[in-house]
């Protein structure tokens, strides 16, 4: 075999090598959740809450398709009053980041309604690009919510919305028909 053809085959062999498509044509890799919850618990908690209530699995679905990413754990706050809260931890290269924290000790129905509530929360935020930090979220809510009091130094809002949602999802939480859906 002459040098030609040697080096025609060679070149022809690293020719296939370099365009031959690969073996699966989609990437496996994809994004992470937006809505990530951080402990076993709150997965668990929020893939029955998504099981149980159209509602939750919406407001999951459309916070996928938004610039937020949530958080979600448990968390131990002083005394009863409290279910749970969302805050804003940071906006960085037009990601803002939540974290939404869950009461211990409630029942599974009251915590994944409480979820609805804050989820719906994290929605009001998602549909307000100038919150991007505490004191644009406080504006916010001065303007478009209820103030409620507060815990401490933090003080705290409501809104109608998230009221409404979250009494919706515990309602899904609790009925048969939704427990006998998911089966």
């Amino acid at each position: 075999m002459s040098l030609a053809t040697r080096s025609w085959l060679v070149f022809a062999g690293a020719s296939l090598l370099l365009f031959a498509s690969p073996a699966h044509a989609e990437d496996p890799w994809k994004p992470p959740p937006h809505v990530r919850p951080q402990t076993a618990d709150a997965r668990a908690l929020l893939a029955e809450g998504i099981a149980r209530s159209p509602a939750l699995r919406d407001m999951v679905d459309r916070l996928e398709r938004s610039d937020v990413i949530v958080y979600i754990r448990h968390r131990v706050f002083a005394g009863n009053h409290l279910d749970g809260w969302i805050a804003i931890l940071s906006n960085v290269r037009g990601q803002r980041y939540l974290v939404i924290e869950l009461a211990c000790g409630r029942t599974v129905p009251d915590q994944i309604g409480t979820l609805g509530h804050e989820l719906h929360h994290a929605l009001e935020i998602a549909g307000e690009p100038s919150i991007v930090d505490a004191r644009s979220l406080a504006a916010f809510y001065e303007r478009v919510g209820m103030d409620i009091g507060g815990y401490g130094s933090v003080r705290t809002f409501e809104t109608l919305g998230a009221r409404q949602a979250g009494l919706r999802v515990r309602r899904d939480a609790t009925t048969k028909t939704a427990i006998v859906a998911e089966k």
